[in-house]
């Protein structure tokens, strides 16, 4: 089963290289080794040919990686300093490799001089999405995963907020959630656990700090688990009180807009024309200028991935894609809001993998 599914994925990465006209590819990402590999180390290199792949790590993974991938051809380095192996060089040469591709947004000026160096016969190609395009769809074996990963956010989430109370630091509260996900079976985070209150919330990537929660105070709460290196991302706002009557209605026009944009989420759908419509939405509220983000992006072995839901960017939508759709509206020194869910694009809509609730003041 491991070798097959494996093989498959390597199969293809060898026809999209014919496509990129390269000999070979080589790649120093640790998300990708794991997708092409099942290797979960977190450094090493990955040399793919026409007729085979090739693992290369240090003695700390040595082991580990024989253990998860024992169908990979192996180049065992003994003098591992962080450059590139010599061993490489011999098999391009055995190989008669003439064009290597790299994966361009991935590797260093430095390290792309340093390959440069090892392999001086060698042109050095630069290539994009070679592997993130394979990783843009799910198979179904990822979106299982991520469902998961899905369960157990959830079942976190819950687990702290009936804790949350006024006079908690938000590093307590960001603690305390990281200490419910690894609980609840999470291998990590995410991310560094966002956790915004009052006008701090107006930071839309502000992460925990030590600021007392006060009661009456508009919370943010942004964060995600690492489920056996698939990724969760989901964001709640909430409430520590009753608040007026003005809070309430930018919420309600927020939760308005979040509704809005995953309704149009499906197969066929422009990811910019997303974006267009929460906008246009938020523009109607006079909210817009207030959202200072693109939509959402994909999500999958890294929390940020391809396709994005931006006016930067415009992809066609397909099943099997997981993307977020998380608009906010955030009002510099008074409070911030943000609402997001982690969707599968399906060929009529979407599938949540996000089920909790989203009444922002808590009972």
């Amino acid at each position: 089963m491991e070798n097959s599914y494996y093989e498959h994925r390597i199969e293809l990465l060898q026809g999209r290289m014919s496509g990129a006209n390269v000999d070979a590819f080589f790649t120093l990402a640790a998300p990708s080794m794991r997708y092409l590999t099942g290797f979960t180390g977190e450094e090493g290199y990955l040399l793919a040919l026409q007729d085979g792949v090739h693992l290369v790590v240090d003695g700390r993974f040595t082991t580990q990686a024989r253990e998860e991938c024992p169908w990979v051809d192996w180049v065992d380095v003994i003098e591992y300093v962080g450059h590139f192996s010599g061993s490489i060089a011999g098999l391009l040469a055995a190989r008669h490799v003439h064009w290597l591709g790299f994966e361009k947004e991935r590797v260093s000026f430095v390290q792309v001089e340093q390959m440069r160096a090892a392999f001086p016969s060698v042109a050095m190609v630069p290539t994009e999405s070679v592997v993130e395009g394979m990783r843009i769809v799910k198979d179904a074996r990822e979106l299982d995963t991520m469902r998961a990963a899905g369960r157990v956010a959830d079942k976190a989430f819950n687990a702290m907020i009936g804790q949350l109370k006024a006079g908690m630091t938000e590093n307590e509260v960001a603690a305390l959630l990281e200490y419910e996900m690894r609980k609840a079976g999470a291998q990590g985070t995410s991310f560094s656990t966002i956790v915004g209150s009052g006008a701090r919330g107006a930071l839309p990537h502000g992460i925990a700090s030590g600021k007392v929660i006060q009661s009456g105070e508009v919370i943010v709460i942004d964060f995600g688990v690492n489920h056996e290196g698939y990724m969760s991302d989901c964001t709640r706002t909430v409430a520590l009180g009753e608040q007026p009557s003005d809070v309430l209605d930018v919420y309600a026009k927020l939760r308005g807009a979040q509704q809005l944009g995953l309704d149009c989420i499906k197969a066929g759908v422009s990811s910019r024309s997303v974006d267009t419509t929460v906008r246009g939405n938020l523009g109607e509220s006079g909210l817009a200028q207030y959202f200072t983000h693109g939509l959402g992006h994909g999500v999958g072995l890294e929390i940020h991935e391809a396709p994005r839901l931006s006016q930067g960017t415009d992809t066609v939508l397909e099943p099997g894609q997981v993307v977020t759709c998380e608009p906010g509206v955030y009002l510099p020194g008074r409070y911030g809001m943000r609402i997001e869910d982690s969707v599968i694009v399906t060929a009529t809509g979407f599938e949540p993998l996000t089920q909790l609730p989203k009444e922002l003041v808590l009972s």
